[in-house]
């Protein structure tokens, strides 16, 4: 049973990683046990590299074996052999030095006993790419100051594989990798035939490319590429995306990148390739792609921002239904799904790299889908920020949640878009546990869809979504998360989806079917729909199509035809 494989440069052997019996139900897929062997093309073994058994018992530090095994296993692009990353062994002792972490070769006939130390480091290693002649070891140094809970900073380094004593050159140094508007890129890849990556490298292989995001703190990002000269780290940006479009690089046409295929789209214009040429910065159109619903596509979407009662701003965007007129207000579906902070900084940098002013919006037929706006309701998408240090986001859940909610509305309202009497809340997953605990703890919303989600915590007693601690460690967040013990509080009709075979390890079909029992059993007005065969989401075409049919119809009945009064407006 594979999970991947990767054909050698030279076509002679395989790298191959596949999953392993016993299996379990307790965890998911990630802990499942795994095997990663080197075969030739008859399948005979050629070195078995790592073995990681099944790992049901929860870990934060991830699986307890992994740390001592070879792990970012990859063909070098050189033919050499295979490239990992593994920490020398551990010492005993009080006085033992740390563990030094490695860059190495395992060059056929891939005996793990004979692998090759290039580079040893004080310093965690990642992102190991190589030139396409093998001269250059491109990697991101992490470091740590020597107090506890030190702030992480990362070097670019390339290491000079030609001599003896590979010597190392900083490209940046001191990355801040949580702050997105400080990143400097990532060196630039591109592939060989069979899909074995090599870092760019210019054409005298006196410099390095990176490419970065562009992250802006106005959420419009202007994707880059610099050009670093490997020796002195002197850089100079050959491109930048402008500041109306998102214009992405996709593909080096050169070694010196003086041509670029690059992807260029728009909060209104379909995405498209152009040719770059470096010299006049000339754009030229490539294709003329055709967006099959412009009319929907088309909607009118705001981006806008609101403060939160405890001086958190948040970010948001609606979408207006087709047709619009401007002055009228329309009945809207607020779809969430929140997310764990430390803080409020970390949310705001959060937000710059979630969202972008200038990316066009397609059609899906996702839960979010624009189609809610062909049947006349705007499309409220407001971020719902978790915040709370050191692990205990979710203590404050539900007074973020609410307050979150209380103050998206009222700025709708004061947009003038939205009819705030008529308003229905949906969510899939996490989002549908959120529906639940909207429609128990608040008064706000009409209606509410949910699907495949979790409503009773203490049937995830082993962590869930961003909560880390167990169900001993934190009773109280466990039962005060669980909609199911609020269920008596529901007021508002519910409409639930579930897959049959939803095996996701935190949302198995029983919380959908129990919370319907109760709902039931406390004569609420509620709806559950079991699709067979499906798993965490629908796949099926009919299903989607069902979904909707459902959904309208739900919705229309009690959010956009609601009888007034049938609910209370955003008041507190």
């Amino acid at each position: 049973m594979y999970l991947d494989y990767w054909v050698s440069p030279d076509g002679k052997a395989i790298l191959r990683e596949t999953i392993e019996e016993p299996f379990s139900y307790l965890v998911a897929f990630s802990g499942f046990g795994r095997k990663l062997e080197v075969i030739d093309l008859d399948g005979k073994v050629l070195s078995e590299i790592r073995r990681l058994k099944l790992q049901e018992a929860t870990s934060r530090g991830g699986h307890p074996d992994a740390d001592n095994l070879p792990r970012d296993v990859a063909w070098r692009p050189d033919g050499k052999g295979l490239s990992m990353q593994w920490r020398e062994p551990a010492q005993k002792g009080d006085g033992a030095p740390p563990r030094q972490d490695r860059i190495m070769l395992l060059a056929p006939p891939y005996d793990l006993a004979r692998a090759q130390a290039l580079i040893s480091t004080e310093h965690r290693v990642g992102n190991v790419r190589y030139s396409r002649d093998g001269r250059y070891a491109f990697a991101t140094l992490t470091k740590r100051g020597p107090a506890a809970g030190a702030a992480r900073r990362d070097d670019i380094v390339a290491y000079d594989l030609s001599g003896a004593q590979p010597a190392p050159f900083v490209l940046k140094a001191n990355i801040d990798p949580e702050d997105p508007l400080a990143l400097p890129g990532e060196v630039w890849t591109q592939a060989t035939a069979n899909g074995t990556p090599f870092a760019l490298v210019s054409a005298d292989g006196s410099a390095a490319f990176l490419k970065g995001e562009g992250f802006k703190a106005n959420f419009q990002p202007q994707p880059f590429v610099d050009r670093v000269v490997i020796r002195t780290a002197a850089a100079a940006r050959l491109f930048e995306g402008a500041t109306d479009t998102f214009d992405e690089p996709l593909v080096a046409l050169d070694a010196d990148v003086t041509r670029l295929v690059v992807s260029r789209e728009s909060k209104t214009r379909h995405p498209d390739s152009y040719l770059w040429t470096r010299e006049g910065g000339q754009m030229v159109n490539l294709t003329n792609n055709k967006d099959p619903y412009p009319e929907i596509t088309g909607a009118r979407r705001v981006d806008f921002e609101f403060e939160r009662r405890d001086g958190v701003t948040v970010q948001a965007r609606i979408s207006l239904p087709v047709g619009y007129q401007p002055g009228t207000r329309v009945p809207a579906i607020f779809w969430t799904y929140p997310r764990e902070f430390g803080d409020e900084k970390a949310y705001s940098r959060g937000a710059i790299r979630a969202r972008n002013h200038n990316a066009y919006t397609p059609l899906s037929f996702l839960r979010w889908s624009d189609i809610w706006l062909t049947q006349g309701y705007a499309l409220v998408y407001p971020d719902v920020p978790i915040i709370g240090n050191d692990g205990t986001a979710n203590d404050n859940y539900r007074p973020h949640l609410i307050d979150t909610m209380y103050s998206a509305i009222r700025k709708v309202d004061e947009l003038g878009f939205v009819d705030v009497n008529r308003i229905g809340h949906g969510g899939h997953s996490y989002g549908a546990f959120t529906t639940g605990h909207l429609l128990a703890h608040t008064p706000f919303f009409k209606a509410g869809i949910a699907g495949d989600g979790a409503y009773n915590r203490t049937l995830t007693p082993m962590t869930f979504q961003g909560e880390r601690r167990s169900i001993w460690e934190a009773p109280n967040v466990y039962t005060d998360m669980s909609s199911f013990f609020y269920a008596d509080q529901i007021t508002a009709p519910l409409l639930m989806y579930h897959g049959e075979k939803d095996n996701n390890s935190g949302t198995f079909p029983i919380q959908s079917e129990r919370m319907m029992q109760a709902l039931t059993g406390l004569g609420k007005t509620a709806a559950l729909y079991i699709y067979p065969y499906e798993s965490h989401a629908p796949r099926a075409k009919e299903n989607f199509l069902d979904l909707w049919a459902r959904w309208l119809e739900w919705f229309d009945k009690y959010v956009k035809n609601a009888t007034p009064g049938a609910a209370t407006t955003a008041q507190r």
